[in-house]
């Protein structure tokens, strides 16, 4: 849906919402994994955008927020960055946002659409290698991806729950299916799609054997933190990556007016794979895929991305196709007011088309000082980009 702008004819007042419908959003929000992004925050990406780009973006500029929200990255982007609102593009699942993007005059001739943004729709506008900037703070926690086991649940008398001790070992466990409605038409063919899309990305598949007696991650007190988040196990044997890879292959080559077999062993254990697999590690590859060769990334993640062992392996497959430009630890506070508890981190990075990382490029590091007497998130992020704007021929030679 194109945004269109709002009738001034219109205008009415808006009850405040009370504290329970308050309350009941913010929950709601939190399954969904969505916590949307201080307007400074945001600011601040698009003015390192810049500074990397070492001048102001064309205004066709084509830039993309997947997971775009109440639309505060475009709505930056509209008022400071001059590009052109047709250029504009987000996407989000969440149907209660579209009355905002509707009413908001800043997103007025902006291409927002309800959709997964996981998902390309070339009709949208919207797909693979096409945009120049990709911006955006994509869900973290929450439910995931898990709705897709209900196409388990929905084929027969049992259901299957895997555990993944973090690239180590994976088991599959049937248990009788708890009764649960249907799905209609609609909801078979949206996950069936959903599947056949994801299993195509990289990340789920991704291995490697978990050191013994490695510890769980203390930034998120949650087990899909991790890729992969645990359920129960069981002594079956487990897919190898071997096994996932030609499952791949398989579904790639299904016609496309068939659904899925959900019935056939291989498949279902995709299916459990891919709804075990943390929705932040399926974005975080979303925004390397739809940014262009030498298109720039700008993307909040929680820290595990860039701190966790366990996600040492989705590092080295990041390593082969982005380079790396800026990493911008922000407080753990930053997002407290929105219900996350936890330590986030920006990531500047640039699409590339080479296999490896030059290990003589250098990347721009900070971190706060908290206990600074007179830090504020203002401060410390504006002194981010004093040092940027200083050093730029030094942390950037190669910016195009």
């Amino acid at each position: 849906m194109n945004v269109a702008a709002p009738n001034p004819k219109l205008k009415h007042r808006v009850p405040s919402p009370s504290a329970e419908e308050r309350s009941n959003d913010l929950e709601r929000r939190r399954e969904l994994g969505q916590f949307f992004t201080p307007v400074g925050v945001a600011g601040f990406m698009w003015e390192l955008l810049e500074i990397i780009q070492s001048s102001a973006f064309p205004a066709n500029t084509r830039l993309i927020d997947p997971a775009c929200g109440d639309g505060v990255f475009l709505r930056v982007v509209n008022e400071r960055g001059c590009l052109r609102a047709e250029c504009l593009f987000g996407a989000d699942i969440d149907e209660t946002l579209v009355s905002k993007w509707r009413s908001d005059s800043m997103l007025s001739g902006a291409a927002v659409h309800l959709m997964n943004g996981l998902v390309d729709d070339p009709a949208a506008g919207i797909c693979e290698g096409t945009f120049d900037v990709v911006a955006g703070n994509p869900p973290f926690s929450g439910k995931g991806l898990r709705e897709l086991l209900r196409l388990l649940e929905d084929d027969g008398e049992t259901e299957r729950h895997e555990e993944q001790d973090l690239f180590g070992s994976t088991r599959l466990k049937e248990e009788p299916a708890a009764p649960c409605q249907s799905l209609s038409h609609r909801e078979r063919a949206e996950l069936d799609r959903l599947v056949k899309t994801l299993s195509q990305y990289a990340c789920w598949r991704l291995n490697a054997p978990a050191a013994e007696g490695e510890e769980a991650d203390s930034e998120f007190e949650r087990p899909s933190g991790d890729l992969f988040a645990g359920l129960l196990l069981s002594d079956k044997p487990r897919p190898t990556a071997s096994d996932y890879e030609r499952t791949a292959q398989l579904i790639s080559r299904w016609p496309v007016d068939r659904l899925l077999d959900v019935s056939r062993t291989e498949i279902r254990d995709v299916v459990c794979r891919l709804a075990s697999t943390a929705i932040e590690v399926f974005f975080m590859e979303r925004f390397v895929r739809l940014a262009r060769p030498g298109g720039l990334i700008a993307v909040i993640v929680p820290e595990s991305i860039v701190a966790s062992d366990r996600l040492a392996p989705l590092r080295r497959w990041l390593a082969g196709r982005i380079d790396l430009l800026a990493s911008i630890s922000l407080p753990q506070k930053v997002f407290t007011g929105v219900g996350a508890n936890a330590k986030t981190t920006i990531l500047f990075a640039r699409q590339s088309a080479q296999k490896q990382a030059d290990p003589n490029r250098l990347v721009l590091l900070t971190a706060p000082r908290l206990d600074s007497p007179l830090w504020s998130l203002e401060n410390y992020l504006e002194s981010v980009l004093q040092s940027a704007r200083r050093e730029r021929n030094v942390d950037w030679p190669q910016s195009k």
